[in-house]
Order: C-alpha cells, then structure tokens, then sequence
C-alpha cells in the first residue's frame, strides 16, 4: 500500500509504503480476474518513507531527521512478499511475477550523464545483470520461490515465474536515451 507523503503538495516526490498491508484498491478485487502479472522493480529506486505496523521503519532516499535511512532492498523484499501474500490468500487464477527489466545506461546513471544509444542487441557474451539490477532480480526469485512453496498448500492457485531479466538485459532499446529527462544547456 503506498500514499503521496503529502498529497496537497504535487511536486513532493516522497512517498509513504505500507510494507505489511495490502492495497485494498486492487486486493478487493483480484477475486474477479482469471491472469494476474506483477511486475514491479524500478518504482522502488525512489524518494520513500517505510511504515510497518501503522509506524515508521525507516526511509529511502530521504533525508528525514531522526530517520534510519534503510536500502532498496529492505523495502522491496518486504512489499514483494506482501503482495505475494495477498494473491496467495485471494487469488484462484493464474499470477505471474515478471522479473526485473534491468537499467541500459551507458556511460554513467541517467542523472548523470548515462545514455541508452544501442542500435542492435547486446550478445549474450557482452552483458551480465549485475549490482542492483542483480540483487533486485534475486530477491524475485528467492521471494516467488517462497510463494511457490504456499501455493503447494492451496487449490486452484497457479503461480509461476515469468524470468524476462537476462531477455531485457540484451535489447537495445530499453530507455528513451537522452530524451528520458531534460536536456542541460551544456
């Protein structure tokens, strides 16, 4: 479950994740659908406050006093499993997790001068997931791994992996390049 920190503020990039709930929103009515697909990973590189039990946790990229800054990681494996939980005691169909979509930049992250300019598809000898990209998509995999096991215990749930991280790694156009964010004078 997540909330804009402060909705009466729209340019406030802070947002508050409620690790152990669930969002009703889409919870109260997965029950209707036959296909699910969770697919999940980059939103999480950003600006958040970590609520578990109705208090805070800790923080990600955000600068609170009196706040302990806690990784991506921390918060991402807890809010998979959440989810997971919530389709393993709502959801009678078919749920996919497709895993990460790694990062394509070159030459530096795309705040900082990092660009996507490929023009053909990375070799499968030329690239390897790695770092974030890396630990994001094992932690998918450790997490569905889990789940698996639950859904052994219920009927009429099928959950499968859907592993798309290495097929993503090697295209070529896997961001806007330099016109993903504004262009600098320089």
């Amino acid at each position: 479950k997540t909330t804009k920190a402060d909705p009466t503020y729209p340019e406030c990039n802070l947002f508050n994740l409620y690790l152990d709930e669930y969002d009703t929103k889409w919870t109260s009515q997965i029950n209707r659908l036959d296909y699910l697909v969770i697919s999940s990973g980059h939103w999480f590189y950003r600006p958040v406050i970590f609520y578990e039990n109705e208090t805070i946790s800790g923080c990600q990229y955000c600068a609170l006093p009196n706040t302990t800054q806690l990784p991506l990681y921390y918060g991402y494996t807890k809010a998979l499993r959440t989810s997971l939980r919530a389709i393993l005691e709502n959801f009678k169909g078919l749920a996919f997790l497709r895993s990460f979509s790694p990062q394509h930049f070159e030459g530096g992250p795309w705040d900082k001068g990092g660009d996507c300019v490929r023009t053909r598809p990375y070799r499968r000898n030329e690239t390897i997931p790695e770092g974030a990209d890396l630990k994001i998509h094992d932690i998918q995999v450790e997490e569905f791994r889990a789940a698996e096991e639950e859904m052994k215990k219920k009927q009429g749930l099928r959950l499968r992996l859907m592993d798309t991280t290495q097929a993503m790694l090697l295209r070529p156009d896997g961001h806007p390049g330099r016109y993903g964010h504004m262009q600098t004078a320089a």
